[in-house]
């Protein structure tokens, strides 16, 4: 083993172990996935130098196809971890960035069957033309590099515009370590074979550089979150970035609201201090019960609660999913309003199209649900008695046949807001 092989292989193992690093630290992740796989198929390239020149000319044009096929993958693979980012960020620019990554990605196949219809047609040339990882000289030089090179030119364009929208600076972050350690991971298109190795070993450094800085906001973001959102919410947006986890959409929900019964005297008679530790223990249960079911607890207004099933993260069969939060929350905190005096609980649960997302305003983001579902589920909860989970009619149609509950039908009722009676709906267990 030559010391050039050696420098090969050890840059291999590092890129390689980067991979795995990244893979084990970050699996949920498309785009962390994606890059741990171009990493890997970088340190499988970089290591198979050491066998290229090892047998006859077989086994050599055999390492040579192999070494193609390698090449071409951790190209696409690259571009599609920064696509996957793209996906992630703001919609401006979105359609412009998705094209220049997909065109990249096509002539990286492009490059790649070229590369092995050349050594098929002239496998003595193509034999003589490889010397080394990554690199391209002579004839393959002229006939490549301009494939090669507009697949690296639009997606470099791609970048810089997806870092001027993206608001992910975790992702930012690594993005710009790729655009700095760019022109050492490809040295070996024009430096000497000797150096090749030194090149791409400094370039790994600099991403490794940018990488720990995307864990280290990870980290911040991930213990700022969890303080404000539920885990799950947190999760989502370690995962996907604020952009996508806040991004404003319409979607069909449900939507519970609760309050307490009796806290206005409850709260006049009892000194301040009783009265936070109660909101406090009803506000830990209320977000235990909601994160089981896949609820997200939007707003506590004093001694109001308003849970969302359905956004930001998606829940399947959400209408039963607030059917069975609204029981089991009931069930939980009824008990322990009355061991502290004459409170009680109401519930009001409905269902409907709500457009959601994040605004901004006063420096701050504000997640948001604005429709008719909103108001109703908040009617509904005035109308409940304590202990009285209410439901409005399409909530009650999820409902139907499903076993362990029942919705008993109420007269219609008029709401504030609403023109016409609506039915109404009391939810028990069955």
């Amino acid at each position: 083993m030559t010391s050039i092989q050696t420098a090969y292989l050890v840059v291999g193992i590092i890129a390689a172990g980067m991979g795995v690093i990244v893979l084990m630290s970050d699996p949920r992740s498309g785009a962390s996935r994606a890059l741990a796989i171009a990493m890997l198929l970088m340190g499988l390239r970089l290591g198979l130098s050491l066998f290229e020149d090892q047998g006859g000319t077989a086994w050599k044009l055999q390492a040579a196809v192999l070494a193609r096929l390698l090449e071409a993958a951790n190209i696409l693979t690259g571009i599609e971890w920064a696509r996957r980012i793209a996906l992630q960020a703001a919609a401006r620019l979105q359609r412009t960035i998705q094209v220049l990554f997909r065109v990249s990605q096509l002539l990286g196949v492009i490059y790649g069957a070229m590369t092995l219809g050349y050594i098929a047609l002239a496998p003595e040339a193509a034999l003589h033309d490889v010397p080394g990882v990554m690199r391209l000289s002579g004839l393959e030089w002229a006939v490549f590099t301009p494939v090669l090179g507009s697949s690296i030119l639009l997606s470099g364009i791609a970048i810089v515009m997806l870092l001027a929208v993206s608001d992910d600076p975790a992702e930012c972050g690594r993005l710009r370590a790729l655009v700095l350690s760019t022109p050492f991971l490809l040295s070996g298109l024009a430096l000497a074979e000797r150096f090749v190795p030194i090149s791409i070993a400094v370039g790994l450094l600099i991403f490794l550089g940018g990488s720990v800085r995307y864990y280290i906001v990870l980290a911040q973001r991930g213990q700022f979150m969890s303080q404000f959102l539920s885990p799950q919410v947190a999760r989502m947006v370690n995962l996907q970035g604020m952009g996508q986890a806040m991004r404003r959409e319409r979607r069909q929900i449900s939507v519970v609201v609760c309050d307490l019964r009796g806290f206005t005297r409850f709260a006049a008679e009892r000194v301040s201090d009783e009265v936070m530790d109660l909101l406090q223990r009803f506000y830990q249960v209320a977000g235990e019960v909601a994160a089981r079911h896949g609820g997200t607890v939007k707003d506590h207004a004093g001694d109001g609660l308003l849970i969302l099933v359905g956004a930001p993260l998606p829940v399947q069969d959400h209408a039963q999913a607030a059917a069975r939060l609204a029981l089991e929350l009931m069930r939980e905190t009824l008990p322990l309003m009355r061991r502290e005096g004459e409170l009680g609980l109401g519930i009001g649960i409905a269902t409907g199209h709500l457009t959601v997302g994040a605004i901004q305003g006063a420096g701050r983001l504000e997640y948001v649900a604005v429709g008719n579902a909103v108001n109703l589920a908040a009617r509904l909860c005035q109308r409940a008695e304590s202990g009285e989970v209410l439901c409005d009619h399409r909530t009650q149609e999820a409902l139907i046949d499903l076993p362990g509950l029942a919705a008993l039908t109420r007269e219609p009722e008029q709401f504030k807001g609403f023109d016409t009676p609506l039915p109404v709906y009391a939810l028990a267990a069955s």
